[in-house]
């Protein structure tokens, strides 16, 4: 019989295949595929009892071969065999394109089958696939040349032989391609990986054979061995007018087949929709029980149904599921809330687990404010316990740390947290907790003389006439050069234009070494040290204007980020600093560090953060910031124009009190209206 040639070579020859074993097995998983429909397609809803499928991998001949007990190819299937992306397929969740790919990994491909006619009457035939050919794409052969004899009585074997040189490794099953593993482990778990919804959707033939060599295992035993059901739950959605039930399913699968927590939306007795990774937000990890054998170590699997998904499914897709409703006083889309639940029902499924770690969660925010204290104000009037109850349960200690650091920043000076109407005992009660004792009593000098100061910083990030702003003048504004607080005291400079707490820190330098003496050449100084109730911070200013930054080059300024690490490896190698005077200043490994970087920010600027995995905020201005887990560092990158902006809001409430622009009636008006929110631009 003559077949019209399809033209796909080219089509096989662009298509990509996953990298490693997986894009190895796929002709292979392609066919077990076509195999689970065929079967399908001739036992209905009795797939486990009836079907059958046997895969044998041999490493002597280098061959891969699959049979099944399924229709077979009939005159109806044989058509869409030989015709790519037919309807039948899509039906199916697939294009009819897999079968092609084979070719990416073989160089040959037999098929031998069995088939029932209208009469019942039985027969078969052996081909050779060749779908590149400009004649027949199946070539008649004797069964002693291609896949031998069907072995049952319907059905189809696929034998694919002659690995093309790059795939062939993968037939050494002690080799390299393997990295250390056990070949059979890895090929089962990857079949089990692979076929995991099949699997859970009972779809797979309890006699589903894979034999590697002479060793032979049953893959539907092997996958239920390691499944427990771990719960159900049942939650309701208003959608529209109608209360909408929705089925939760949940299994325990073994970590050998599943390495995340994940969900998938179940209508019409099938998956209908890729699976959800919902590892964040529940654990990164396996959970662990004890068992019989020992420990087992698990992945939730969460198979979510409802009757509302069949009204939309369309060829494995589910239309509508992101429509937004609300829910608890919360409006999202009707994935996100389910999948919200789902996680929540897995918390408290593992209600051990979930109150173990909300407490070491709480140990480390107890642990972080004791080391850093001034991360206690991220803390608000909460306490620990409220603090970890809204985050996410996964989170680390170093995310811990950036959340208390955030919330700091969001608090620090925000007076539009104040009433539009805020009376005067509330302003007057901001004065007295930001400006020091000693400033009170002159408090008309000091807002002028900051005022003055704030002026002069904004014309030298100008541009001057004698070409760009120099990083000499700023650095003289806010500390001068070459000293330390040794040598001059709190009067002699401007640190609050950074942060009011730096203004009367214990220790300050500038321009010296972590041993207190001035740069020798090839030596590292930090622009500004600053100690204070034992929290470091190490300074780097870089020139206004500055638009060259670039990683992976050392010992240069246009890669701060590098400067700022290798000054505090060094620091914590010596686990000390010294003043000009030779005082010894203890840095303890436990003690968090915090750096910053002050620049002008650009797009060069954002561009080398992103590489250096920074995370960026425009609250209040441009800024970044990044944990460094080895050196406890913290290291934040801020914007000159966010630093003055903020130093002008926070002045700006002292300016309106002395200029009378508050009023005494318990009730002014407008009296923070001018201040905007932390950021806005005067």
């Amino acid at each position: 019989m003559k077949h019209k040639s399809i033209d796909l070579a080219s089509e096989v020859r662009r298509a990509t295949l996953p990298e490693g074993l997986h894009g190895f097995l796929f002709p292979l998983f392609e066919a077990v595929s076509n195999s689970l429909h065929s079967i399908e397609e001739r036992y209905g809803g009795d797939v486990e009892r009836q079907g059958r499928i046997e895969i044998e991998i041999s490493s002597g001949d280098r061959q891969i071969v699959i049979a099944d007990n399924g229709v077979g190819l009939d005159d109806n299937n044989l058509a869409a065999f030989l015709t790519p992306l037919t309807g039948n397929k899509f039906e199916r969740g697939g294009k009819g394109f897999g079968r092609f790919i084979a070719f990416r990994i073989f160089r040959e491909v037999f098929y031998s089958c069995r088939e029932a006619d209208a009469s019942g009457a039985v027969t078969g035939e052996t081909y050779s696939y060749k779908p590149f050919a400009t004649d027949d794409n199946l070539v008649e052969i004797d069964a002693g040349d291609g896949a031998g004899e069907h072995r049952f009585d319907t059905g189809l074997t696929v034998l694919m032989r002659s690995p093309l040189d790059e795939a062939a490794d993968f037939f050494d099953l002690t080799g390299q391609r393997y990295l250390g593993e056990v070949a059979e482990d890895a090929i089962i778990a990857a079949l089990l990986n692979h076929f995991l919804i099949e699997f859970i959707q009972r779809k797979i033939p309890k006699q589903t054979v894979l034999a590697i060599d002479d060793a032979r295992f049953n893959l539907y035993d092997h996958f239920n061995d390691s499944l427990l059901v771990g719960g159900s739950r049942t939650e309701y959605l208003e959608i529209g007018q109608t209360s909408r039930r929705f089925d939760f399913s949940y299994f325990k699968v073994d970590e050998t087949q599943a390495k995340k927590h994940r969900l998938y939306f179940y209508a019409n007795n099938r998956a209908a929709s890729d699976l959800e990774n919902i590892s964040s937000g529940v654990n990164n990890k396996p959970f662990v029980e004890a068992s019989e054998t020992g420990l087992r170590r698990y992945f939730y699997l969460v198979a979510v149904s409802s009757d509302f998904f069949v009204s939309s499914q369309s060829r494995d897709r589910i239309t509508n599921l992101h429509g937004k409703v609300v829910r608890d006083g919360v409006k999202k889309s009707i994935k996100d809330h389910l999948v919200a639940l789902a996680k929540q029902h897995i918390l408290e499924i593992e209600s051990a687990y979930t109150s173990e770690r909300r407490a070491k969660m709480v140990a480390d925010v107890e642990h972080l404010i004791a080391v850093d204290p001034l991360l206690r104000r991220g803390l608000g009037d909460r306490s620990p316990e409220d603090f970890v109850r809204k985050r996410s349960i996964t989170e680390t200690r170093e995310q811990l740390a950036q959340d208390l650091f955030v919330e700091r920043f969001r608090k620090k000076f925000d007076f539009s947290k104040l009433d539009q109407n805020a009376s005067v005992e509330q302003l007057e009660h901001l004065v007295k907790t930001q400006i020091p004792a000693d400033a009170k009593e002159a408090l008309a000098v000091y807002v002028a003389y900051r005022n003055h100061v704030i002026t002069i910083f904004r014309e030298l990030l100008k541009k001057q006439e004698s070409g760009l702003a120099t990083e000499d003048k700023v650095h003289a504004l806010i500390y001068p050069r070459y000293k330390d607080s040794d040598e001059i005291d709190y009067s002699s400079h401007n640190l609050w234009l950074l942060d009011d707490d730096l203004a009367y820190a214990q220790y300050i330098s500038s321009d010296r070494t972590p041993d207190g003496n001035h740069r020798a050449k090839g030596e590292y100084a930090h622009d500004l040290l600053v100690n204070n109730q034992n929290e470091l911070m190490v300074v780097e200013m870089k020139r206004p204007q500055k638009t060259g930054y670039a990683a992976g080059i050392e010992s240069s300024t246009n890669n701060p980020v590098d400067q700022l690490k290798r000054q505090i490896s060094d620091i914590r190698t010596k686990g000390k600093i010294k003043t000009s005077a030779g005082r010894e200043v203890a840095v303890p490994p436990d003690t968090m560090v915090r750096g910053y970087v002050i620049a002008d920010w650009n797009d060069n600027l954002q561009k080398y953060l992103q590489m250096e995995d920074f995370v960026i905020t425009n609250y209040g201005g441009q800024m970044a910031y990044r944990y460094f887990q080895s050196l406890n560092l913290m290291l934040e990158v801020v914007a000159f124009d966010r630093l003055v902006d903020r130093a002008t809001n926070r002045n700006e409430a002292f300016v309106q009190m002395l200029e009378g622009r508050s009023s005494y009636d318990r009730k002014p008006k407008g009296t923070l209206g001018s201040f905007g929110t932390i950021g806005e631009r005067k």
